[in-house]
C-alpha cells in the first residue's frame, strides 16, 4: 500500500510537467503506424522499416529548454560558477522530468559554496517519501556528507539507514538487469506501450525498478519503438514471407533493447558503488569524531536561526510527511561543528 502511495504521489508531482512536454512533441501510435504499414505491405513487396517513424516521434529534441538547461548548469559548476549555476537549475519547472536532478546539482553547488543549510534543504525534498526510492544514491551522499560537515552525527547514521531502506531493493533490481538486460517491470511497460515516445507517465510504478531516466535516453526510445511496431504488424499480416521478416526484426530489436538496458544498468551499478563506497568513508569518519565530540562543551557549536517571514506566510516544522505542494521549499537552520578543532575536509 505505501508502495502504492509513494508511486500515485511521484506521479502526481512529475506528470504536473507532462501534459506541456507532450504538447510539445506529437506522440505517435505504434499500433497506427503498424496498421498502415501492413495494408501497404498486403498490396506490394515493402520491406519493414520503421525509419519514418522514428523520424517523426523521435527525430525531434523532446524538452529540449530543460534538458539545455540543465546541461548549461553543470557547465556553469564545472567551472566554479556556483551561483550561475543555481540560477541555471531554478529555471527547471517543479513537475518537469529534470527537476529532480535539478534539485540535486543545486544541492551540491551548495555544498561547494559550504552552506551547508541551503544544501541540505535541496535533500529534504529529494528524500522526501514520494522521491526516496527513485532518487539518484548520490542524493543521499549529498546530505550524508553536508551532515558530517556540520557534525550531525546522528544524522549521518539516521540517513544511511534510510539509503539501505530505500534504496537497497532499487539497487539490487538494478544490478540484476546489468546481467540480464530485462525484468518483470520493463514487461509491464512494454506490454501497454503504443504511443512514442515514451514518457514517465507511460513507466508508471515501474521507474522504481528501472535506470533512471531509462525513458529518456534515445537509444532505448528507438529499440522500443522498433520492437513494439513489429511486434504489432506481426499481428495484422498474413503472409508467411512477411511474418518471417518481421520476426527477424522483433527479435534484432529485442536484442538491441536488452543490451541497452543492460549498458544503462551498468552506468548506473557502477554509480552506485562508488557512492556506497564513499557513504561507508563518511560512515567511519562519523564514528572517529563521535568519539572527539563527546568531550566538547555545547557553548562551542554555533546554532543559526531561521530567517523571519512576513504575516502572509505558513511555516510549519517538517515532520518528515511533506505535503506535494510543500516540496522544494525547506528551509534548514543547522547546528554547526565546534570551531577551531576541526581540519578541512
Amino acid at each position: 500500500m505505501m508502495k502504492s502511495f509513494v508511486a500515485l504521489s511521484t506521479m502526481a508531482v512529475l506528470c504536473l510537467g507532462l501534459s506541456t512536454q507532450a504538447s510539445a512533441q506529437e506522440r505517435l501510435s505504434v499500433k497506427d503506424w503498424a496498421q498502415s504499414w501492413s495494408d501497404k505491405a498486403s498490396k506490394k513487396n515493402i520491406p519493414f522499416s520503421t525509419a519514418d517513424l522514428e523520424k517523426k516521434a523521435l527525430g525531434s529534441c523532446s524538452d529540449c529548454d530543460n534538458k539545455d538547461a540543465l546541461t548549461n548548469g553543470r557547465k556553469l559548476f564545472a567551472k566554479g560558477q556556483f551561483d550561475e549555476a543555481i540560477r541555471t537549475y531554478n529555471q527547471i519547472p517543479r513537475g518537469n522530468t529534470y527537476w529532480l536532478s535539478s534539485v540535486e546539482e543545486k544541492g551540491w553547488a551548495y555544498f561547494r559554496q559550504e552552506n551547508y543549510e541551503k544544501a541540505l534543504a535541496q535533500t529534504k525534498t529529494l528524500l522526501a517519501p514520494q522521491f526516496a526510492e527513485i532518487s539518484n544514491s548520490e542524493a543521499f551522499l549529498l546530505q550524508s556528507l553536508t551532515q558530517l560537515k556540520i557534525c550531525d552525527y546522528k544524522g549521518v547514521f539516521e540517513t544511511h539507514q534510510i539509503f539501505k531502506e530505500k534504496q537497497k531493493k532499487r539497487i539490487l533490481e538494478v544490478q540484476q538487469l546489468a546481467q540480464s538486460g530485462w525484468n518483470e517491470a520493463l514487461t509491464q511497460v512494454l506490454k501497454k506501450a503504443d504511443k512514442f515516445p515514451l514518457t514517465l507517465d507511460d513507466m508508471g510504478g515501474a521507474v522504481q525498478r528501472l535506470p533512471l531516466l531509462i525513458y529518456k535516453d534515445v537509444e532505448f526510445q528507438k529499440q522500443a519503438l522498433r520492437f513494439k511496431a513489429s511486434e504489432r504488424a506481426l499481428a495484422m499480416v498474413d503472409s508467411s514471407r512477411v511474418k518471417d521478416q518481421l520476426e527477424k526484426a522483433n527479435t534484432q530489436s529485442f536484442l538491441a533493447l536488452k543490451k541497452r538496458v543492460q549498458e544503462l544498468a551498468q552506468e548506473e551499478t557502477n554509480e552506485n558503488f562508488n557512492v556506497i563506497q564513499k557513504l561507508n568513508l563518511v560512515e567511519v569518519e562519523a564514528i572517529q569524531r563521535v568519539h572527539t565530540d563527546m568531550e566538547l562543551a555545547d557553548s562551542m557549536y554555533k546554532k543559526s536561526q531561521f530567517e523571519k517571514v512576513g504575516d502572509d506566510k505558513l511555516v510549519f516544522m517538517d515532520d518528515g510527511r511533506p505535503w506535494i505542494d510543500e516540496l522544494d521549499k525547506f528551509e534548514v537552520a543547522a547546528k554547526t561543528c565546534a570551531k577551531g578543532i576541526r581540519r578541512k575536509m
